[in-house]
């Protein structure tokens, strides 16, 4: 069974938001305009639960459906609000009376056949499926991560100007007198503004399209007792997941020393194997990625880490482990392997390692998370007042001794630490383009306005900025 994609569902409803801001067209007939109003509640509803889910709320929704009245925004430290902003102009949209609010099957589920009727249920049902695949999805990292939380802001702000024309269209009519709204200290103009604004400010600072593929976790018919430890790698597009899950598994372990157990946070062995393996990986990455002038620009981000890596290697090699003590978490040995076979497998059978340009960013993100994650859990235990490793370099003629703070190999975990993360605009790579035409279509339709405002700066006084004599 196919199941459609968060990227498939926002691309039909931006189609259909596109064709009712052109079209500026309202039914007349009684029973259409109610079905428009239902859907369009819908609509709503979808985008609120898409902030709800990115803002990680318990509760939803809220008891009288209203937010507390906001402030004007200052221009000063505005990108810093904008999240908050747009999840308060959500919540400050038109909504029906809880006493005439329906179940969605009940208006959803007929079709009409009023063409923009059609248009404002094919929206609700693709905004509520695109919704419904981020929240109910597997793995979500726009929750935790903002390169990827960027990307979902941005549909929302986008989704959410456009619902914003077509209110202005049905307020002018009237079809919105009786819908409950609150004070709102913005206007119009003012909301266009910020959401704009975060359109263009999520673009700049999306680095992940990973909600482009979320689908939601399809129910067993019953629970299964098979344990899945390791992602597995069959083609080139499965090393972004695999690498994102030996991250996961290579997270340290506690907060910080203070709270630190007996348990080592990684072992002498362990170290050596993934440190060796990212090397390995990081090469062919490098080779993988300057093959494409489209993805050439990571080459350099790969060979950086592989020199820092390969810098690390000669360094633990004599690491060695006070207690024989069994790798705390022996899913690092089997999704490193898993990789490192599945990598070598391709290369015996001249399998090429091509990979789109968004592809190539979230591999290049989740390597960055994996060999930070190495440096920062290595770093750690070699640091702690218990540390289970010693270096017992053949050199120290009294025997293994500690490794200590601003020793080479501290200094050079702690530049495998600090490397930055890829932080290229997925949005180069990728370009949406039904999502795109709305953004478009929006950047050309106007505010309805009694007047034009003009163009022209105040004028300024006489002797504003007169040179004294």
């Amino acid at each position: 069974m196919t199941v459609s994609t968060y990227a498939e569902h926002a691309e039909h409803a931006a189609q259909a938001l596109n064709a009712l801001i052109r079209d500026d067209v309202i039914p007349a007939d009684e029973h259409a305009v109610d079905q428009l109003l239902h859907c369009r509640e819908a609509v709503v509803d979808a985008l609120r639960q898409r902030l709800y889910d990115v803002g990680q709320d318990s509760w939803y929704p809220p008891p009288d459906h209203l937010p507390a009245r906001t402030p004007k925004p200052m221009l000063a430290g505005l990108d810093e609000k904008l999240a908050s902003l747009v999840d308060n102009i959500a919540f400050a949209l038109p909504t029906l009376t809880l006493d005439e609010r329906r179940p969605h099957a009940d208006y959803l589920t007929p079709a009409s056949e009023d063409p923009t009727v059609e248009s404002w249920r094919t929206a609700a049902i693709e905004l509520l499926s695109a919704s419904h695949a981020l929240s109910a999805a597997e793995e979500q990292p726009w929750r935790t991560y903002p390169g990827a939380g960027w990307w979902v802001m941005r549909d929302v702000a986008v989704a959410l100007e456009a619902v914003l024309v077509l209110d202005s269209r049905l307020d002018e009519v009237g079809l919105l007198a009786e819908h409950q709204r609150p004070e709102f200290a913005m206007g119009l103009d003012e909301k266009r503004m910020v959401l704009s604004q975060t359109a263009r400010v999520a673009t700049w600072h999306a680095t992940s399209a990973s909600p482009e593929e979320a689908t939601p976790r399809l129910r067993r018919a019953a629970p299964s007792s098979v344990v899945e430890p390791v992602s597995l790698v069959s083609t080139p597009d499965d090393l972004a997941a695999a690498q994102q899950r030996l991250a996961r598994f290579l997270r340290p372990m506690h907060a910080s020393d203070a709270f630190h157990a007996d348990e080592p946070e990684i072992t002498a062995d362990s170290a050596r194997q993934v440190t060796a393996s990212q090397l390995y990986l990081c090469r062919l990455f490098a080779e993988a990625a300057g093959q494409s002038a489209k993805t050439s620009m990571f080459a350099a981000f790969f060979t950086e880490r592989a020199e820092v890596l390969e810098s690390l290697q000669p360094q633990i090699s004599h690491l060695s482990d006070v207690k024989a003590d069994q790798e705390p978490n022996m899913r690092r040995f089997w999704q490193q392997s898993e990789l490192t076979t599945a990598v070598a497998r391709m290369e015996d059978h001249g399998v090429p390692i091509r990979l789109q340009p968004t592809q190539m960013v979230e591999l290049a993100k989740a390597t960055h998370e994996a060999t930070h994650n190495l440096g920062k859990a290595l770093r750690r235990e070699l640091l702690r007042g218990n540390s289970n490793l010693i270096d017992a370099h053949p050199r120290h003629r009294e025997g293994p001794v500690r490794v200590g703070r601003r020793s080479q190999l501290e200094t050079t975990l702690t530049d495998l630490v600090n490397l930055p993360a890829p932080s290229e605009p997925v949005a180069r790579f990728s370009n949406p383009l039904q999502r795109a035409a709305l953004q478009q279509t929006l950047n050309l339709t106007p505010t309805s306005s009694p007047r034009t405002p003009t163009p022209f700066p105040a004028a300024r006084s006489a002797t504003y900025g007169a040179p004294a004599f």
